[in-house]
């Protein structure tokens, strides 16, 4: 991986980690599905003001794509919404310490998704990989 992955994937990482804990805290005064809401209606002000410097190029991008992409990118959002709500839903009926990692296992889903129906090559040392990173989940979350 180079330099520039590497820190990008440090600030995902840094960025959910605190995420999750933003999100706990806001679920002591919010009921989950206000939280919801109230998330996505930050997050259209916030991208509201982000796509304006960019609304002609992204316009154009999407209208020069194939037609695929917008069902992709439109189930893309559906499952992402879905996948915060649930999250929100569990993480105010438990611990935050308990629901982030196993709320985090997602990349066996990946793994299994990218190898089956996307083509990605099948690796002993991927399969071994997302085993432990399964398995570091589940005890971590004991």
């Amino acid at each position: 991986m180079t330099l520039e992955t590497v820190t990008y994937l440090l600030i995902a990482i840094v960025s959910w980690g605190l995420g999750a804990i933003f999100d706990k805290l806001t679920l002591k005064y919010l009921e989950p599905v206000s939280a919801f809401y109230g998330r996505t209606f930050v997050m259209i002000i916030f991208f509201g003001a982000l796509l304006s410097t960019r609304f002609s190029k992204t316009l154009s991008d999407l209208k020069s794509a194939p037609k695929i992409a917008a069902v992709y990118l439109s189930l893309s959002v559906i499952v992402t919404m879905l996948g915060v709500f649930s999250y929100l839903k569990a993480m105010s009926f438990s611990e935050a310490s308990k629901i982030v990692p196993l709320s985090s296992s997602y990349p066996l889903i990946t793994f299994f998704i990218a190898v089956f129906f996307l083509g990605e090559s099948f690796t002993l040392t991927k399969l071994v990989g997302t085993f432990f990173v399964i398995t570091g989940i589940y005890f971590i979350s004991k």
